[in-house]
């Protein structure tokens, strides 16, 4: 707004409220919803009963809320202040409290008991403008009701030791976001009392731009649009793939910085915006593909093979030369004197050297390959066509093992490995891709039980530990105390999965809902972290192999792409 309204023209804010009143920095640009809200309410301020004084506004982390909340501030000249609501907060904390006080003069006993008004009250009596953030996490009823008395046009507040009139410029900003861990649903009755509301979303591409460009100075519009691009499809594909983590302006603006100070586009994207909305690797993987089949993950390459190319932030309009003693031209940029000259290049200027370097710059750093290839996690080394065969051959011997000296030991027992191919991964990802909501859902339920999981962390019975046991006390061998499990000791669950691949699987698709179940239980141990087998079996395939079994995937291996041979499940042969 080009002129700043204050709403009680005859008011004199006194210095302590003056400091209140929060300034708009440089950076800040106004929204369609901040003109929107500072409209209404001047359009409606002296119109009695049709006054606007409690505005809503939800969204998603990072949309701007508390930041138009303050610009209202600003807008309307009023002291700004805020309040966060918890899920344990009472009446005291929107009331105020009595509390007990004891003369620093007075050397007896002698308590006096003095009321100390809460921040909401503050607002309340003096006119200010309160934000409250996130209401919907409140479980007491009545913390609601408090409220909702106090956002009537002609409400009041009963304290204590008196009753808090509203005072006439008191504006109620109510912000929340939606839909993440702790929301409920606004209560209805608090919902009615507001007279405006204002729901934020991740701004428009072009906007984001604007508010970057002002925030960081940056001015490129190639990469502002590209980032952009980026946290939009990020912000789209969580939504989609029911992950909690949030991609917005926060995200946007920092990553943005980080570029601009020439930091690499592909690694700081995990650190300013990926890692922020989850570290799950099932969940990145996710948003990675969603990023490769959209063809930002090349564009970005590209724009970080432009970036490197002129390393510490080197505008690409500029040219150096630099010229040693005999007038020669240096291509060494270490090595140059220190008198080299610096030549703008203009515009319109398509020239070039014919003098070509033997040398290229050296535009590697510890987030590149050998070849200049990002590198996007440390994973661990791919296991070889050798180590793949040992285990096989190990499968193998421990299967025939398992079978001496029973009825069994006679049957021709063969162990194979299938091997993933290209098809088996796509396959796998579009199946994946409408399960793992549910898997998530199931995920969120089943991980807060794991984790009060008691029994397996100390094992009694010990001769020394760090818990004493009092009712082994008893015990003449002495093994009174406990200790804790390590790490690599066996886990207390464990998943194992078994696969009827016989023929008659291929009916009434039975092999396309054991491929889906067989899927969904292992995207949910691995999410859960529990240790997970998935094997398969058939008989009768020859005389020499009158027993098949599969393993797909085994607790031992280390392959990361054994999941994807579970799209190998097949039809086989007979259940004999």
């Amino acid at each position: 707004m080009k002129q700043t309204c204050v709403l009680s023209p005859a008011r004199q804010l006194t210095e302590e409220e003056q400091s209140l009143v929060w300034q708009k920095p440089p950076s800040h640009i106004e929204s369609e919803a901040e003109r929107r809200i500072y409209q209404e309410v001047v359009r409606n301020w002296n119109r009695g009963e049709m006054k606007i004084s409690t505005v809503l506004l939800e969204g998603d982390a990072g949309s701007g809320k508390t930041q138009l909340a303050k610009a209202l501030s600003a807008d309307f000249n009023l002291p700004y202040t805020k309040v966060t609501c918890f899920a344990d907060m009472d009446k005291s904390d929107v009331l105020g409290s009595i509390l007990p006080v004891l003369s620093e003069k007075d050397k007896s006993d002698t308590v006096k008991y003095c009321y100390y008004p809460s921040e909401i009250v503050r607002a309340y009596e003096n006119g200010w403008l309160l934000e409250i953030q996130e209401p919907t996490v409140i479980r007491d009823a009545a913390v609601l009701m408090a409220l909702n008395s106090a956002l009537e046009p002609d409400g009041s507040l009963n304290l204590p030791t008196r009753i808090a009139r509203r005072h006439p410029d008191f504006i109620a900003v109510i912000t929340t976001n939606r839909g993440y861990n702790g929301y409920r649903p606004l209560n209805e009755a608090l919902r009615d009392r507001v007279q405006h509301a204002e729901k934020l979303d991740l701004p428009p591409k072009a906007v984001m731009m604007e508010r970057a460009k002002a925030k960081t100075g940056y001015q490129s519009e190639n990469v502002l649009s590209l980032l952009a691009e980026t946290i939009m499809l990020l912000d789209e594909t969580a939504r989609a793939n029911a992950i909690k983590g949030v991609a917005g302006m926060r995200s946007y603006i920092f990553w943005v910085d980080a570029v601009a100070s020439g930091a690499p586009v592909q690694s700081t994207l995990y650190h300013k915006v990926l890692y922020k909305i989850t570290t799950d690797p099932q969940e990145l993987a996710i948003l990675e593909q969603a990023l490769v089949s959209h063809g930002l993950t090349d564009k970005l390459e590209e724009l970080d093979i432009i970036c490197h190319s002129h390393p510490d932030g080197e505008n690409p309009e500029v040219m150096e030369l630099h010229i040693s003693g005999n007038g020669e031209y240096s291509a060494e940029t270490d090595k140059a004197d220190k008198n080299a000259i610096r030549l703008r290049k203009s515009v319109d200027s398509d020239g070039h050297s014919d003098t070509s370097s033997d040398e290229s710059t050296d535009v590697s750093s510890n987030d590149n390959g050998e070849n200049g290839t990002p590198i996007y996690h440390e994973l661990d080394r791919p296991v070889t066509n050798e180590q793949k065969r040992e285990f096989r051959k190990q499968l193998n011997k421990e299967a025939r093992q398992s079978v001496q000296d029973s009825c069994h030991e006679d049957i021709r027992l063969i162990v194979h490995r299938p091997e993933a191919a290209a098809q088996d991964r796509e396959e796998y990802n579009s199946m994946i891709a409408t399960l793992m909501p549910v898997i998530r859902e199931l995920i969120r339920k089943t991980n807060p039980l794991l984790e009060h999981e008691v029994s397996v962390e100390f094992a009694k019975s010990q001769l020394y530990g760090t818990k004493f046991c009092a009712d082994q006390a008893a015990s003449l061998d002495f093994r009174v105390f406990a200790r804790k499990r390590p790490p690599e000791e066996e886990p207390s669950l464990a998943v194992a999965l078994r696969i009827d691949e016989s023929a008659s699987m291929s009916a009434f698709g039975r092999l396309d809902a054991a491929k889906q179940a067989a899927v969904a239980l292992y995207e949910f141990c691995t999410g859960c972290g529990i240790p997970i087998m998935v094997y398969g079996d058939t008989a009768d395939r020859s005389r020499m192999e009158q027993m098949s079994v599969y393993a797909y995937v085994d607790f031992e291996s280390k392959d990361a792409d054994d999941k994807y041979t579970l799209m190998n499940i097949q039809a086989r042969s007979n259940n004999r």
